[in-house]
């Protein structure tokens, strides 16, 4: 009877490939092809004023259209998928490090209710979950800022400052993994670090593109 149910489901929501969309068979994270295209490819790691930070992919091809699919066109299925290539950067890089908290880069409450839900914690939470650590949100944005993409490099540094703060005085000597979508500059991602620092914090981060 399950089969049958499974099989009706299937049918009416077909499974997706989250890199292009293409419908694939259900028990597969991604279609062949795009599959052939990952295997090999290497995480990119990056230095964040002394943050390190390991991104699963480049910001290109497929793995461009699967971070902005799920960002943009309601595809939140796919953080299932997305979120296992991050855990399996993670692991390569951070070997067996016992994080105490997963968190993530938050939104204002305005950019939240707009967009329906924050990206980063979503990606976060699943990572959470594989690692069986617990999420928690550490971090609290206090005001809206211009998007950073808008932005130059020396803008955006001068775009995220005071935007962000502690969402604990509790959260101190801890190993936190601090997760976010994209890595451009990296401005973001540095910021809240260094909040995060500020209470003797050991961050590291980790993200789904970063921007070649």
């Amino acid at each position: 009877m399950n089969r049958i149910f499974d099989f009706i489901i299937h049918l009416f929501y077909p499974s997706r490939c989250a890199f292009c969309d293409k419908i694939t068979d259900k028990e597969k994270v991604c279609c062949d092809e795009c599959n052939s295209k990952i295997n090999g490819v290497k995480p990119i790691t990056t230095v964040l004023d002394n943050t390190f930070c390991v991104s699963a992919f480049p910001y290109c091809s497929v793995y461009r259209d699967a971070i902005l699919n799920f960002k943009f066109k309601g595809r939140i299925q796919n953080a299932d998928t997305l979120s296992l290539y991050m855990l399996k950067a993670t692991r390569e890089y951070y070997n067996d490090d016992k994080f105490d908290y997963i968190t993530s880069v938050p939104l204002s409450k305005n950019q939240r209710n707009k967009r329906g839900f924050n990206q980063s914690e979503i990606l976060a939470r699943k990572i959470a979950e594989y690692l069986n650590v617990p999420y928690k949100e550490c971090l609290e944005k206090i005001k809206d800022n211009e998007p950073q993409h808008s932005l130059n490099s020396d803008l955006r540094k001068l775009n995220v400052k005071g935007v962000y703060k502690s969402a604990n005085e509790q959260i101190t000597n801890l190993k936190i993994l601090l997760v976010d979508d994209i890595v451009t500059t990296g401005c973001t991602l540095e910021e809240c670090s260094r909040v995060l620092k500020k209470s003797k914090n050991n961050v590291l981060c980790c993200a789904f593109c970063k921007t070649e």
